[in-house]
């Protein structure tokens, strides 16, 4: 049996389609490998959104020459978004690589690699960005009780910023049927929760010829497997989210009261420079009637500081922003040019140091707001679905609530995968702990 070992980085989009590719190959007879030094096939699933992702896949490759002098049959692999943005390069930069494999093309890969190691020579698909959604699940989880399922992929906006557009292509949507069927399957093995992945959910169904959007999904999911406790869904673009959408969320018992809203910026000149598509008083509508409609739920959000032009007075309507909607966590960055987007035709006119300040800033604010909402949670009672035992403490369980809020208890039963009912003793900006009730 031939041996793989297969590292991702970036989203959890591509956590899934790593799953998938697993999955794929050990059909065709392969096991895992413990490290890339034992592999005979080696693949990274890798990510272009921020420069950070790309620089570590980099930085990886310079032992490519070393594992291949180690082991001449190894076939090595390079998938995903930064095979689709940079394709041939790879080949010119390491000739050590094998496989230049995009996120239209992950499909092939199982048939791509038994080809490399059948004639030696090396393997470039990148053609099938756009192309229907191919990457149907092959039964392998790394988990079993909660899961992944990915329903639409691509993005028709244009921010300005984002490479996804470009490595993702445009917005396909899976079947609903092909969706219920998958979640129906984990309902049998007596999975508890999912997670609906897709770059913008919000547009799920466009140009398939359904009636089914978005909100009719989760409904259709509530209806025909029910044994799923919680239902997630990420992420939502402003422009998208709706009234629909929250109603369902308030209505249907198994999707779980959590909206992720990236707003990226509170200043609107900021906005329409990264032609975001909405306003800071539309964003602001939509946050009062999901609270209205969903009183209990929590609200988390994307932001950049020291996109181009971005002013002090811009960075401080940034900071309002925060400080009015009191998000309960926040995904906070600063901005680094993407090659092939649009904003860099911008002049990148923020030092990187006050972009460090102005992200330091930020992510102190956020954590104030983030300890407040969570003490304001001590001595309330929640349902936390337990993942497993603390890295720290062995008699120490980890959970999240309903609301996504990650939870520590002691227990000296094992907790993993159990529902239980807390009762919240103590609070810090990212963990609530509790007492088993």
């Amino acid at each position: 049996m031939k041996s793989v070992y297969l590292q991702t980085f970036g989203c959890q989009m591509n956590e899934r389609d790593s799953e998938i590719v697993l999955g794929q190959l050990f059909r065709r007879g392969y096991r895992p490998a413990d490290s890339p030094e034992s592999a005979d096939l080696l693949l990274y699933n890798t990510c272009s959104v921020r420069d950070h992702a790309e620089q570590r896949v980099f930085g990886r490759m310079g032992h490519f020459k070393h594992l291949k002098a180690a082991r001449p049959g190894m076939v090595i692999g390079i998938l995903g978004c930064m095979a689709q943005e940079h394709g041939p390069d790879f080949f010119r930069r390491n000739p050590e690589i094998d496989l230049v494999c995009g996120t239209g093309n992950l499909a092939q890969v199982p048939d791509l690699v038994e080809a490399i190691a059948e004639d030696r020579a090396p393997r470039l698909a990148t053609d099938r960005l756009d192309a229907p959604y191919a990457l149907e699940d092959a039964g392998w989880r790394r988990e079993t009780w909660r899961a992944d399922i990915t329903i639409m992929v691509g993005c028709d906006h244009r921010c300005t910023y984002c490479i996804v557009p470009y490595t993702r292509g445009v917005e396909r949507s899976r079947a609903s049927a092909d969706i219920v069927a998958e979640v129906k399957d984990l309902e049998r093995r007596g999975y508890q929760e999912v997670m609906l992945l897709g770059q913008n959910v919000n547009s799920y169904g466009k140009g398939l010829g359904e009636d089914t959007d978005f909100a009719g999904l989760l409904a259709l999911l509530q209806r025909e497997a029910p044994g799923i406790g919680r239902i997630r869904f990420t992420t939502s673009h402003p422009k998208d989210a709706h009234t629909r959408l929250f109603t369902a969320m308030r209505d249907l018992p198994a999707v779980c009261e959590h909206l992720h809203l990236p707003v990226q910026s509170g200043s609107d000149h900021i906005l329409r420079r990264m032609k975001r598509e909405h306003t800071i008083g539309w964003y602001l509508e939509q946050i009062e009637e999901y609270r209205r409609l969903v009183p209990d739920g929590s609200l988390t959000t994307d932001a950049i500081v020291g996109f181009p032009g971005e002013t002090e007075e811009d960075f401080e309507e940034t900071v309002r922003l925060f400080e009015r909607v009191r998000f309960d966590a926040a995904y906070l960055f600063q901005y680094s040019p993407r090659p092939g987007t649009p904003a860099l035709k911008l002049a990148d006119d923020v030092p990187v140091p006050e972009k460090a300040r102005r992200l330091q800033r930020l992510l102190a604010v956020q954590r104030a707001i983030a300890l407040d909402r969570n003490r304001s949670l001590i001595g309330t009672e929640v349902e936390v679905l337990f993942e497993g035992r603390s890295r720290r403490a062995e008699d120490r369980y980890v959970g999240r609530t309903r609301q996504f809020k990650r939870v520590i208890a002691a227990s000296t039963e094992d907790l993993s995968a159990r529902t239980r009912r807390v009762r919240v003793t103590g609070a810090a900006d990212e963990t609530l702990l509790g007492e088993l009730i």
